[in-house]
């Protein structure tokens, strides 16, 4: 399969067969998508990768409770059809047979600690040069999905299930200063969702 063919089949999977994926599989597959490029070079990640029932059972869970609490704050009182909806696509992870956390390390460039000494907060000199860390990691999960679907695995991109993330990274005991940037579920399609329409890219281009 080409480059464009495997760009063109990729489809975001919510549902996956009980099949196991092979960790020899995941690590290759992570090791191809770290060279994508990243600032600096500088690697800002590390990964935990949740395949163990339990374990799925129980985060799946913290994401539930955390939804709960919400939906009991007078600004949801109304929107309960949207928290619901909001639910479905934040909890289904937890029926992948992999669970693929991304954990950002953080980046400081060579000019934050005179920024900072100006007045600028760190969160202020990362959003002024665009969030290289972010940017980093979705160039290396942008590679991630085509090396799955390469390997006959579906991938879902998910941030929704942030929404209890410091819950999510007390029950993975991430270290200080971590922080989960995004999550991934992965395994064998139980589907094969239909495309979705995309802009044409002519609207989007402006030549200047």
């Amino acid at each position: 399969m080409s480059v464009d063919e495997t760009i063109q089949a990729r489809r975001s999977v919510r549902r996956f067969t009980d099949d196991p994926v092979n960790p020899k599989a995941l690590r290759e597959m992570l090791a191809l998508a770290a060279l994508a490029p990243n600032v600096a070079n500088r690697q800002v990640w590390r990964f935990i990768i949740v395949t163990r029932p339990e374990l799925r059972r129980m985060l799946g869970q913290t994401v539930e409770i955390r939804l709960n609490e919400m939906g009991n704050w007078p600004e949801f009182k109304e929107q309960q059809m949207r928290l619901r909806a909001w639910r479905e696509q934040a909890v289904h992870f937890a029926a992948a047979p992999a669970i693929l956390f991304v954990i950002n390390l953080g980046y400081r460039t060579p000019l934050d600690p005179m920024l900072v000494e100006h007045g600028m907060k760190f969160y202020e000199t990362n959003a002024l040069f665009g969030h290289p860390d972010i940017q980093s990691i979705g160039a290396l999960l942008g590679y991630f999905t085509l090396l799955a679907q390469e390997r006959g695995l579906g991938t879902c991109w998910l941030t929704a299930p942030l929404v209890a993330k410091h819950n999510l990274q007390h029950a993975l005991e991430l270290k200080t200063g971590e922080e989960i940037v995004a999550m991934m579920s992965i395994g064998t399609p139980a589907e094969t969702p239909l495309p979705r329409t995309r802009r044409q890219i002519d609207e989007v281009i402006t030549w200047m």
